[in-house]
C-alpha cells in the first residue's frame, strides 16, 4: 500500500512558515516605530531650529529698522539744513543786501624765551608778527551788523567745505555760521528785524472772561517771515521722514510696512514680541525751512511695524524651503524603505506560498507515476494488456503535467535573466486557436463549452511556442476558476492595426481589489470557498512579458460571480 507522507511535511512547513509570518510582522512593527520615532525627532527639530532661527531674525530685524530710523533722522536733519544754506544763501545774496569785505593787517606781539650767551641764562626777546584777516560787514537799508573778523586761513578752509568751486562770499559766510553760534544767531536777527519791518503785523482777537466772570479782551501777534510755522507742517514732517525711512529699509532689503507715530511728548513704548516691532522713539525739529528748530514745536517720532513677521519670513525663504524640503526628502526615504520592506515581506509570502503550491504540483504526479509503476510491478499487471495500456498512459499524462510545470518555471526563469529570444514567424490563426481547444478538452475531464469566432485574422507574426502558451495559460485559468457548466468563448478581431483575442469565461470572477494585481509574479487571487485550485502564480505574470515583449498589451475586466474577460492585442504587422 502506498502511503502519502508529504502532507505532514507539508503541514510542518506551514507552521515554519506562519511563524516566520509572525517574527517578519514584529520586526516590521518595530522598524515602522523606530522610523516614525526618527522622522518625528528631525520634524521636531526641524521645526525648534526654524522658531530659533525666527526668532534671531526677528531680533536682527529690529535692530535694523531702529538703524534705518537713524539714518532717516539724519537724512531728515540734512535736508532741513540744506534748506536752511539755500534760503540763507538767498537772502543774503539778495540786491536789499550789501556785504562789504575788507581786508586788514593785525600786527601781534610775541615773546620769545633764548638762553643769553655764555650765562645759561633765558632772556625775553619781543618780536612782531603779521597777520591778515577778512572784515566782513553785512547790512541793508533797515539794519546791520556788527562787522564780523575772520581770518584768511579759516575763510579758506570754510570754503573749502563746499562742494562746488567758486563759492561767493555769502555762501562761505552761511557756512562759517554753522560753525560759529554768535554769527548765526547775528545772521537770525538781521533776517528777523527784515522781515519785522517789511511785514504787517496781525493780531487774533478774541473775548474771554475773567475770574470773575467780566469779559476781557486778548490779542495775539501773528508769527511770519522766518518765525512763521508751515502750512500742516505736522503732516509734512511725517510724509518727508516716512519718505527718507522707506529708502533706508530698501536699502536693507525690509520690504515691511510701517506706519510713524507723531506725539507732542515722549511715551512709553510697547514691549516688542514676536508679532510686532517698533524704533525708538526720536526727537523731531525739522519744521520748514529757516531756524523753526529754535521755536518750533518739538514731536516725537517711532515707526510701528505691525506685521514683520511677513518681512522676517521673506528674508528666510530660502532657509524654510530647504529645511522644508530636507523633511519632505527625509519622510520619502522613510516612507520608501517601509514601501519596500512591505514589498519585500509580500514577495517572501509569495515566495512561500508559490514554493507551496509548486510542491504539491510536483508531488501529485510523481506520486500518480509512482502508483503506477507499483501497480505494473506488484499486482501483474503486465500480463493484463489493457491495464498496462492504462497504467502507462496515466504515467505518461502525468509526465507530460510534470514537463509542462518545469518548462513554465523555466520559462520564467529565462524571462526573468532577459534570455527569451523571440523566434517570430507566420502563424495561423485557426489553426493556433484549434489546437488549443482540442489539446485542452483532452486534458481536462470536465466537460467543456468553448466557442471560438474569428473576424477575419488570418496569421499572426509571433513567436509560435511563447504565444501559444499565452493563450493556454489564460484558458487554463478560465476552466480553473469556472463553475459547471464550463462556458469559455474565444473571439479574435482587429482593432486599429491590432490582433486582439479576447478570452471570456463564466468563472467566479476577480475582485477588483486584486485586478491590477493578476499580472504580479507569484501572484493568487484569493478563491474563497474554493480551496482546491493549484497553481503557482506565474502564468499570467509570464502571459504579460511574452505579449509584452511582442509589443502588444493585455487587460482584464471582470466582475465577481459573472466571469472574466482577458484581452491580448499584438500587432498585425510585428516584424
Amino acid at each position: 500500500m502506498y502511503v502519502n507522507t508529504s502532507w505532514y511535511k507539508t503541514q510542518s512547513h506551514l507552521h515554519l512558515a506562519n511563524q516566520l509570518t509572525i517574527t517578519m510582522k514584529k520586526k516590521l512593527n518595530i522598524l515602522f516605530i523606530l522610523v516614525s520615532l526618527s522622522l518625528l525627532g528631525i520634524i521636531v527639530f526641524q521645526v525648534y531650529w526654524s522658531i530659533s532661527a525666527y526668532k534671531v531674525n526677528k531680533t536682527k530685524f529690529d535692530t535694523d529698522v531702529d538703524v534705518a530710523m537713524q539714518k532717516a533722522m539724519d537724512d531728515c536733519k540734512k535736508d532741513y539744513f540744506d534748506s536752511i544754506r539755500m534760503v540763507m544763501v538767498r537772502r543774503l545774496s539778495d540786491t536789499g543786501t550789501k556785504i562789504k569785505v575788507d581786508t586788514i593787517k593785525i600786527d601781534e606781539k610775541s615773546s620769545v624765551s633764548s638762553p643769553k650767551s655764555g650765562t645759561g641764562l633765558k632772556v625775553n626777546v619781543s618780536t612782531k608778527s603779521t597777520t591778515t584777516e577778512l572784515e566782513i560787514t553785512v547790512a541793508d537799508k533797515y539794519t546791520g551788523l556788527q562787522p564780523y573778523k575772520i581770518s584768511v586761513t579759516d575763510f579758506d578752509a570754510y570754503r573749502a567745505k563746499i562742494s562746488h568751486k567758486n563759492a561767493t562770499v555769502a555762501e562761505v559766510l552761511v557756512e562759517t555760521s554753522f560753525y560759529t553760534p554768535l554769527l548765526l544767531e547775528n545772521l537770525k536777527i538781521l533776517f528777523g528785524m527784515h522781515d519785522f519791518a517789511t511785514h504787517v503785523l496781525t493780531f487774533k482777537q478774541s473775548v474771554t472772561k475773567d475770574k470773575k466772570g467780566m469779559p476781557v479782551l486778548s490779542s495775539k501777534m501773528n508769527e511770519f517771515g522766518i518765525f512763521q510755522s508751515p502750512t500742516n507742517f505736522r503732516q509734512a514732517d511725517s510724509l518727508r521722514l516716512s519718505s527718507h525711512l522707506k529708502a533706508e529699509l530698501d536699502k536693507m532689503h525690509i520690504p515691511s510696512p510701517f506706519s510713524l507715530k507723531v506725539s507732542d511728548s515722549a511715551s512709553k513704548p510697547q514691549k516688542l514680541n514676536l508679532h510686532y516691532s517698533e524704533t525708538g522713539e526720536y526727537s523731531y525739529k525739522y519744521h520748514g525751512f529757516v531756524f523753526l528748530h529754535m521755536v518750533g514745536a518739538e514731536f516725537f517720532m517711532r515707526a510701528v511695524f505691525h506685521n514683520p513677521q511677513y518681512a522676517i519670513l521673506k528674508s528666510m525663504v530660502i532657509t524654510l524651503l530647504l529645511s522644508a524640503l530636507l523633511i519632505a526628502l527625509t519622510i520619502y526615504s522613510f516612507y520608501y524603505i517601509i514601501r519596500l520592506v512591505i514589498h519585500q515581506k509580500k514577495l517572501a509570502e509569495l515566495k512561500d506560498d508559490f514554493i507551496n503550491n509548486m510542491t504539491h504540483e510536483l508531488k501529485t504526479p510523481i506520486a500518480t507515476i509512482t502508483v503506477a509503476v507499483e501497480g505494473l510491478q506488484k499486482f501483474n499487471a503486465l500480463n493484463d494488456a489493457e491495464k498496462t495500456q492504462r497504467y502507462l498512459q496515466t504515467a505518461r499524462t502525468e509526465l507530460s503535467r510534470l514537463d509542462s510545470l518545469v518548462t513554465k518555471v523555466l520559462n520564467v526563469a529565462a524571462f526573468e535573466s532577459k534570455d527569451i529570444v523571440l523566434e517570430k514567424e507566420k502563424i495561423n490563426v485557426d489553426d493556433l486557436i484549434n489546437e488549443i481547444i482540442s489539446t485542452e478538452r483532452t486534458k481536462s475531464d470536465k466537460k467543456l463549452n468553448i466557442t471560438y469566432t474569428n473576424n477575419d485574422i488570418k496569421t499572426i507574426y509571433a513567436d509560435k511556442l511563447h504565444f501559444r502558451n499565452v493563450l493556454v495559460n489564460i484558458v487554463d485559468n478560465a476552466i480553473k476558476y469556472s463553475n459547471e457548466p464550463f462556458n469559455i468563448a474565444i473571439n479574435c478581431f482587429k482593432q486599429a492595426g491590432n490582433a486582439v483575442f479576447a478570452i471570456t469565461d463564466n468563472g467566479i470572477g476577480i475582485p477588483e481589489a486584486h485586478i491590477s494585481l493578476v499580472f504580479d509574479k507569484f501572484h493568487r487571487v484569493p478563491t474563497g470557498n474554493v480551496h482546491n485550485v493549484k497553481g503557482t502564480g506565474l502564468g499570467l505574470s509570464y502571459a504579460k512579458y511574452i505579449v509584452t515583449a511582442h509589443g502588444g498589451d493585455i487587460t482584464v475586466k471582470s466582475e465577481i460571480n459573472k466571469g472574466s474577460e482577458f484581452i491580448v492585442s499584438i500587432p498585425l504587422s510585428n516584424g
